[in-house]
């Protein structure tokens, strides 16, 4: 085996194991999903995201972050985890030592996620 066919197998595992470690995170958010856990999700996987702010009449101040200035894998895996949690307005996603709650409207907007800081009664 050459060195350019050794580094193409290298490529090609690595390409594969790869795609096995995503469907394994996959297959693990689905069985916390039908069991009803929420798995353990640093808010870091939000944080990461470039947020702006906004202010609307009824939810006041709250920030929004757009797929399009975002790395999309990043962006993705924290959209991807809130669709996962039906997290939308009514049922945002929050865990313990969470800032912010997050949720999504995907009946409207695929693009963007929305959060607002939690209160201090909700948070603590």
């Amino acid at each position: 085996m050459s060195d350019e066919d050794f580094k193409i197998f290298i490529g090609d595992l690595l390409d594969y194991l790869n795609s096995q470690e995503e469907a394994i995170k996959r297959f693990k958010e689905q069985i916390a999903k039908l069991i009803g856990v929420r798995p353990s999700i640093p808010e870091l996987t939000f944080n990461v995201l470039k947020w702006q702010a906004e202010k609307g009449a009824v939810l006041g101040d709250y920030e929004v972050s757009y797929r399009n200035q975002n790395i999309l894998e990043n962006w993705l895996h924290a959209f991807n985890i809130l669709k996962a949690n039906n997290s939308v307005i009514s049922n945002p996603f929050h865990l313990e030592g969470y800032q912010y709650r997050y949720w999504i409207y995907p009946e409207k907007y695929d693009d963007r996620i929305f959060r607002k800081k939690l209160s201090k009664e909700v948070s603590e």
